[in-house]
């Protein structure tokens, strides 16, 4: 319709005189007033660009308006305004009211459905609707959600999507702008509330899902934050990332500041994250809990963001491609919160509710055929390419199509979806930034190190470069300041003991998902765990566990070790236990109960896991849980005193955790074999670092077994009966289902001992040399100031930064691992004394014993050794000849006759061997390290006697080495083993290449290396064929030969 021209009243400047519409009227003899009959005819003349124009009131905030005065006339009816009136006149005026709204409502719904519709002057209904919910005095501010409930009623099932887009598009805009994204303004706030407003309505939060922006299909990655209708929102957070003045102002002097004035600090900004969470938490909950059509739509964008930003997950993250911190966290935070009423349950009775197979299940489906996959397979194919937990992607893949044809009645409800969700917002979210985190505090120390190191040592830098040191030094310092200040940032969140807690109950849920898994009975934790059985190859492990994606393991293991390591408090925080404990029937508690048993069993059954670091990282919890300063350690082996009182306070963690393991059932069973395994299945990682990388897991692994051995004889005797499984003829069926399995672990576990021995000893040795050597010389020399271009000074002051890292490193692990060496030796012997390692173990004693009491010994002891380095030569010495007596002499107690021949055997073995050992052999050298341990009394008078009576053996051994020695020279080459030239007592033949050896050197060769060393091919002990012939041959030609020599003799 096209009304006439526009006229001002003369007496009300808002009132207009809509000339052709009146003559229309006229013309068809009605009246000029409207009517309700005449008012959509009226209105739509009204809203004709002409009379918009002339106005200069826009089409939005006059239906807007006019919608306000209908209200506001409407109320005063129904109110003591109204009551004068004649009921039936009220009740019409009313009537008139309501239809002039509800027509109102549509053309305002119009508007934004379709905004070319009308004219384009003023501002946009969107825009008005917006500046209306950002304004707290503007009069339509109270009257608003009831004009928003109009337009739901009134355009639900008629495009309320396309209506309410365009409001959710414009806040969402505004939340952008500087003033309302930064945390320390108060704007964002005003941003939370009107969408507060907008998704209380239970209509529109219904529409919001189906919304286009919602999640449109060319946003990826990063413009998921600001191209989707929640990503702005979202994207509101108090990280450095993404407010550069959080750090810069909020916290620009915090480094400076108290730890007490920095935690209120932190207090603060943690409350106003926690509200602005719980403000988003509260808008996505709505989404969830419209209908299951809009839950799926927001599972399928929540699962599309973390599929497209997988790349955040990463090493090096270019985060111009992925959401922010920020986005990442909150969305996880809302995730964790939708997962409470089943992950905070004290019984866990919806566990059974999580299928492992979720991923072909939902993931890997369209929506369309009861999953949750998007249309261009985002999501299916970030879920695809996973790394497993025991699968390779060949297998995975074969997996996944077997699986995901196949017809499925039930998805499992919103639970497994909300599951597996939360559990990946939490691997993109906060996990990826934890990482960040520790690398940012490893950065810090690095930092804080070369400054230290600079200005202790100006020597290392060039000549050019020290002359503008000030001017450097204040440069570096500043950046060091920046660095310190994001890192206070990120405490706030990061370390915020309330987040923390809602992860760690998460992840007990998990913990209890994956034991449920691999429990032998498939009940737990309605029903005690039960212990699955050993498996001697993946292949024989259920196919829903393997199929797991890793990150699920992998995350539970990252976030423990963080909190342990950051924030113990946690782990032991009534809100944390959740249950009231194993023995109350009121579930298991996180850290008493279900930490625990989650170590023990993966530790236990290796197969299940095929990622050694993760394994790796349970240790890292073991060796934290149950820490002791090495200062204060008091249990030397055979050595009086030696230790250097300790400062160190432990957490009450650590004591609690302690008794947790004593009171593990599977614990006192599995976790020392366990342990024991790990250190020998740690040799081989298939990492570029693995050869560095075994050292430290192996020195966890004898700190967390020095720490049993120490607490409860239990865990000692449970250490004697696995090693005792060495012996020929042990039967029965042990920790792993098989004795000859053990026997393998045994035998390997004490060549790994014995090389990382070697090495360990050899390597810290020569460090220190390298450190008292270059002290000594600048303690002797007058260095000269450098002159320009000479380089020597530096190249020496390098040197000695290099010697002093390693040696640090280094000194710790050889003490822990001669320590071990010691003890188990006294405890069970008789592996040490087996043929096929008594020859290199007699060689390294020998070696590293003229290190500590040769006549280098001196060139050891080096400025602050013990405090520094933690190195101890005393105890290492009173250690390593207390090996000696442990295997060269009989051990007290009761023993059969054929118990002492074999004894008497055994010792002999290991006492030729160490004579026989040319190169570091002597007898000064014993009577030199007795003088040092009598002297400094670290031995008692019995231990000191039994050394003398070994080194006396020793003496009367040399002549049976001569014995052997000439046997050797008289074999025929047949008789001689191939690779060690010695003669050979026990032959066998390799079949993979013919040869014949001495069963002793090639078990010890295939201790190390399972090939064949002779062409390479893969050889096993269990390959070796006996050959008893010959054995009885070489037997019967010894005789002889023995006869003849004690006869020329």
């Amino acid at each position: 319709m096209s009304s006439g021209k526009t006229m001002p009243s003369q007496t009300f400047s808002h009132r207009y005189y809509l000339q052709h519409v009146a003559e229309e009227l006229r013309s068809e003899n009605a009246s000029v007033l409207i009517t309700t009959a005449t008012f959509e005819r009226v209105l739509v003349a009204r809203l004709d660009e002409s009379a918009v124009a002339a106005s200069g009131t826009g089409v939005s905030e006059y239906l807007i308006n006019s919608w306000r005065m209908a209200q506001t006339v409407a109320s005063n009816l129904r109110g003591a305004k109204g009551k004068a009136l004649d009921p039936a006149v009220r009740e019409a005026r009313i009537q008139a009211l309501i239809k002039a709204q509800a027509l109102l409502v549509s053309y305002i719904g119009l508007s934004l459905q379709i905004p070319d519709m009308f004219s384009q002057t003023g501002r946009p209904g969107q825009t008005a609707i917006v500046d209306i919910l950002l304004t707290d005095d503007n009069p339509m501010a109270e009257l608003l959600p009831e004009l928003l409930s109009q337009l739901a009623t009134r355009f639900a099932g008629d495009g309320l999507p396309e209506v309410i887009a365009p409001i959710i598009n414009e806040l969402a805009l505004r939340s952008l702008l500087r003033a309302n994204r930064s945390l320390l303004q108060p704007g964002f706030r005003s941003i939370l509330a009107a969408l507060d407003i907008l998704t209380a309505n239970r209509a529109i939060a219904a529409a919001i899902p189906f919304m286009p922006i919602f999640d449109p299909e060319d946003c990826n990655g990063r413009r998921m934050q600001t191209g989707t209708a929640l990503g702005p929102f979202l994207a509101l957070s108090a990280f450095p990332a993404s407010d550069e003045t959080i750090a810069s102002v909020y916290y620009s002097d915090a480094p400076q500041r108290s730890h007490q004035d920095c935690e209120s600090l932190h207090m603060n900004l943690r409350t106003t994250v926690q509200f602005l969470q719980s403000a988003l938490f509260e808008v996505v909950n709505r989404l969830v809990r419209s209908g299951a059509d809009e839950r799926a739509q927001t599972l399928q964008f929540s699962l599309r963001v973390l599929a497209t930003n997988a790349l955040r997950s990463g090493m090096q993250v270019d985060f111009t491609r992925v959401v922010d911190d920020g986005f990442a966290d909150n969305l996880a935070s809302v995730w964790l919160r939708l997962s409470e009423p089943f992950t905070n349950d004290a019984m866990l009775k919806r566990l059974n509710r999580i299928d492992p197979d979720w991923v072909t299940l939902r993931a890997m489906r369209t929506l369309a055929n009861g999953g949750l996959d998007d249309e261009h397979n985002y999501i299916s194919t970030y879920w695809q390419e996973l790394t497993r937990v025991n699968a390779d992607k060949e297998l995975v893949d074969a997996y996944l199509k077997s699986k995901v044809n196949l017809p499925s009645d039930s998805t499992g409800g919103f639970i497994p979806d909300c599951f597996f969700t939360t559990a990946a917002a939490l691997h993109l979210g906060p996990i990826s930034t934890i990482a960040r985190y520790i690398e940012m505090l490893k950065r810090i120390a690095r930092f804080k190190d070369e400054i230290n190191r600079i200005e202790r040592m100006p020597e290392l830098l060039s000549p050019m470069h020290r002359a503008g040191l000030p001017m450097l030094m204040q440069r570096w310092k500043d950046q060091l300041l920046n660095m310190e200040r994001e890192k206070c940032a990120m405490d706030a969140q990061l370390l915020d003991p309330r987040r923390l807690s809602s992860m760690l109950v998460f992840y007990r849920f998990v913990i209890c998902f994956l034991l449920r898994q691999v429990d032998k009975s498939g009940e737990f934790p309605q029903q005690p765990f039960s212990m699955p059985p050993e498996s001697s190859d993946s292949s024989q492990i259920a196919e829903k566990w393997r199929m797991l994606p890793e990150f699920i393991i992998e995350d539970a293991i990252e976030f423990i070790v963080f909190v342990t390591t950051y924030a113990p408090d946690t782990l032991i925080d009534s809100a944390s236990q959740v249950g009231q404990g194993a023995d109350s029937g009121l579930g298991l508690r996180t850290f008493d109960d279900i930490l625990p048993l989650f170590a023990v069993a993966f530790l236990a059954r290796p197969k299940y896991i095929r990622n050694p670091y993760l394994k790796a990282k349970l240790v890292d919890i073991l060796h934290m849980l149950t820490y002791r300063d090495p200062r204060e350690d008091d249990d030397y082996v055979d050595t009086l005193g030696g230790n250097i009182p300790g400062t160190l306070r432990l957490h009450p963690s650590i004591q609690q955790f302690q008794g947790n393991l004593d009171n593990n059932a599977l614990a006192r069973v599995y976790l020392v074999p366990a342990l024991l395994r790990f250190y020998v299945d740690i040799e081989q990682t298939g990492s570029s670092s693995q050869f560095y990388d075994k050292f430290n897991i192996r020195y966890y692994i004898a700190r967390i077994l020095r720490a049993l051995w120490s607490r409860a004889p239990r865990y000692v005797e449970v250490t004697r009966s696995f090693f005792m499984q060495a012996n020929a003829g042990a039967a029965g069926a042990t920790t792993t289902g098989s004795t000859r399995r053990d026997q393998r672990v045994i035998e390997e576990f004490v060549a790994r001992l014995m090389t990382d021995t070697t090495y360990l000893l050899d390597e810290s040795l020569s460090k220190l040399a390298i450190i008292r050597d270059i002290e000594k010389r600048r303690q002797q020399e007058q260095v000269p100031e450098p002159m320009p271009g000479d380089e020597s000074q530096n190249d020496e002051a390098s040197r000695l930064q290099e010697a002093e890292r390693m040696a640090r490193s280094y000194v710790s692990l050889a003490h822990e691992t001669v320590h071990m060496l010691a003890f188990l030796s006294r405890l069970v012997p008789r592996p040490f004394q087996a043929g096929e390692v008594v020859g290199r173990l007699a060689a390294m004693l020998n070696y590293n014993l003229q290190q500590l009491a040769g006549p280098k010994c001196s060139s050891l002891k080096v400025q602050d050794m013990q405090q520094k380095y933690m190195f101890n030569p005393r105890v290492l010495l009173s250690e390593l000849t207390s090996v000696y007596v442990h295997l060269g002499l009989a051990s007290a107690g009761p023993k059969s006759a054929e118990e002492r021949e074999e004894e008497e055997e055994a010792i002999g073995r290991f006492t030729l061997s160490v004579v026989e050992d040319d190169r570091s052999y002597s007898v000064s050298l014993f009577e030199k390290a007795y003088g040092i341990l009598e002297q400094r009394s670290l031995k008692s008078a019995q231990s000191l006697e039994r050394l003398r009576e070994f080194a006396q053996r020793c003496q009367e051994a040399k002549v049976d080495s001569r014995l052997m020695e000439y046997l050797e020279s008289q074999a025929p080459d047949e008789y001689l083993d191939p690779l060690l030239a010695s003669l050979i007592t026990n032959p066998v033949r390799l079949p993979t290449s013919d040869n014949v050896m001495d069963l002793a050197v090639i078990k010890g060769q295939l201790l190390s290396d399972p090939r064949d060393p002779f062409n390479r091919a893969p050889l096993t002990v269990d390959m070796l064929e006996p050959l008893p012939d010959m054995k009885r041959e070489i037997s019967e030609w010894r005789e002889r030969k023995i006869q003849e020599y004690r006869a020329n003799q």
